[in-house]
């Protein structure tokens, strides 16, 4: 039995020999029948050997088998005819099979890659060369493999397997489907792209018509990024200089958050901000820090932050504010809006510093105000500010950003005997002239309680029951308890006395006590 696939084995490679077109000759075949003859007699008269020695039989490859350069080079023979022949000697998984040579010890070794692409500028598989030598940077299959491979002065190289899946094995059909040759089936060197981490921002779109990648992180797909970057994959026109992804000074508006403020206001670049990044000539230092998933921020100068960002409630005009009173109520808007009918202004005056009705309310009455600039909440949500009500204002108020209007808030009339529909227009004036939260004597019904009887059967004035609020003609004296929600009742004659909703020791109802 051990004659008989000693014998055997010979003949299969001899069949392998022939079926791969190698350079072994007619000749050669003879010599290795004589050879197995040999071996028949000597097993008949010897037997079989307890331990067999490699076979010394001339080799079943050409001698370029594997340099990748020939057209025998063995990857491309088994492109053309599948695995099958392979299979035979070196086993279904290329282990080692019968002649225990193993393909896969010999395609894991250090720069294995390299053994069919790759292997010019770097030894890690990223061509030039191409699976049929392409070296020019303008072909599929180069491009910009080796720049995306090693970095540059932009960022650091990213991994193969950020757009290809990397496969354990050579044969596995992801990469290499040698049983799809053997079935006749067309197999073609195209690296299929498959993105993941870092690159892929669930957007990330390869097109080869176009050669051109979109979506992707490192180009642009990010928050405030340039979303629509396309680079083209074989150009050789720089398309990842400083400010291809994102603004670097020029818009920064673009950049949203407090970008905008810092650049345009304060001239602050952003080497100020991102000193760990890059210097102030927009030169990346730390190629690392950049393009790697992570906002860094380091101060450059403490001092300048300071000069700003210092404590007290002046500092709020640094950034909006400081027009009309030094609140930090804009005027001026965070884009440097002045006027009351754009929505950063309209009527912020007014509200803090009051007007002939009413003394002004704080900005905590509307807005939360943060403890400082890096609150959360603060700068963290773009250029529109949260309305948050205060127990003033009441937790009904609502605010109508497309109408700007607000609407059930305590000031304006959403309470007992108020007009509860009003709703005033942030950026009209005259809204708030006296009567216009409440009756004053037109409809003193609406007011509810005693106020019909009083002002209408009886003939008496607001100021006759309000006199610390407002005088006979109805002008408000009294402007800190005014919309102060306390409803305030001071008698303008008599010692009378208000409590409960009862009025005592007032002259029209006796100055006695029952």
């Amino acid at each position: 039995m051990a004659f008989a696939d000693t014998a055997t084995e010979q003949i299969e490679k001899i069949d392998i020999a022939m079926t791969f077109g190698t350079n072994t000759d007619m000749r050669t075949l003879r010599l290795s029948c004589l050879l197995i003859a040999t071996m028949v007699v000597a097993v008949v008269f010897f037997g079989c050997s307890e331990e067999r020695n490699p076979s010394q039989l001339p080799s079943t490859h050409p001698v370029s088998w594997m340099e990748s350069g020939s057209v025998d080079f063995h990857g491309k023979v088994a492109l053309v005819n599948g695995k099958s022949g392979c299979i035979k000697c070196h086993g279904d998984d290329g282990s080692g099979g019968r002649v225990q040579v193993s393909c896969v010890e010999c395609h894991l070794q250090s720069g294995v890659c390299t053994n069919c692409h790759g292997g010019l500028d770097n030894q890690l598989g990223a061509p030039p060369y191409g699976l049929e030598g392409e070296i020019e940077d303008t072909l599929l299959a180069v491009g910009a493999h080796t720049v995306h491979l090693t970095g540059s002065y932009l960022a650091a190289g990213i991994e193969c397997s950020t757009c290809h899946l990397v496969p354990a094995l050579l044969l596995e059909p992801s990469h290499l489907d040698l049983d799809a040759v053997a079935a006749g089936q067309p197999v073609d060197s195209i690296a299929e792209i498959n993105f993941s981490g870092l690159v892929d921002s669930n957007l990330a779109v390869w097109d080869r018509t176009t050669r051109s990648c979109t979506g992707v992180y490192c180009h642009g797909a990010f928050e405030n990024g340039r979303t629509t970057n396309a680079p083209v994959w074989t150009s050789r026109t720089p398309q990842a200089h400083c400010g291809s992804c994102h603004d670097i000074g020029i818009s920064p508006k673009e950049l949203g958050g407090i970008h905008d403020v810092h650049f345009r206001l304060f001239s602050i670049a952003c080497a100020e901000c991102h000193a760990s990044v890059l210097d102030t000539g927009y030169v990346i230092v730390e190629p690392s820090l950049h393009v790697n998933g992570v906002v860094d921020t380091l101060t450059k100068d403490t001092t300048l932050c300071n000069a700003c960002h210092g404590t007290g409630p002046e500092i709020c005009v640094y950034c909006h504010g400081g027009l009309d009173n030094q609140t930090g109520a804009p005027p001026y808007g965070l884009d440097g809006e002045s006027l009351a009918m754009e929505p950063a202004v309209g009527s912020h005056t007014t509200h803090v510093e009051g007007s002939y009705i009413s003394d002004g309310v704080e900005c905590d009455d509307c807005h939360l105000v943060p403890e400082s600039i890096a609150s959360p909440g603060h700068y963290d949500s773009g250029f529109v500010a949260e309305l948050t009500w205060s127990t003033l204002s009441g937790d009904q108020s609502v605010w109508n950003r497309d109408s700007l209007s607000c609407a059930l808030s305590y000031c304006h009339g959403n309470f007992a005997g108020g007009y509860a529909d009003n709703t005033p227009i942030w950026t009209a004036p005259g809204q708030a002239a006296c009567g216009s939260c409440h009756d004053v004597g037109s409809d003193p019904e609406s007011l509810g309680g005693e106020h019909e009887e009083h002002v209408s059967e009886e003939g008496m004035a607001c100021s006759q029951c309000h006199s610390t609020t407002v005088d006979a003609v109805n002008n408000i004296i009294g402007r800190a308890i005014h919309v102060n929600g306390i409803n305030e009742v001071s008698f303008s004659s008599g010692n009378g006395t208000y409590s409960g909703g009862t009025c005592w020791q007032t002259s029209c109802h006796g100055s006695w006590v029952w």
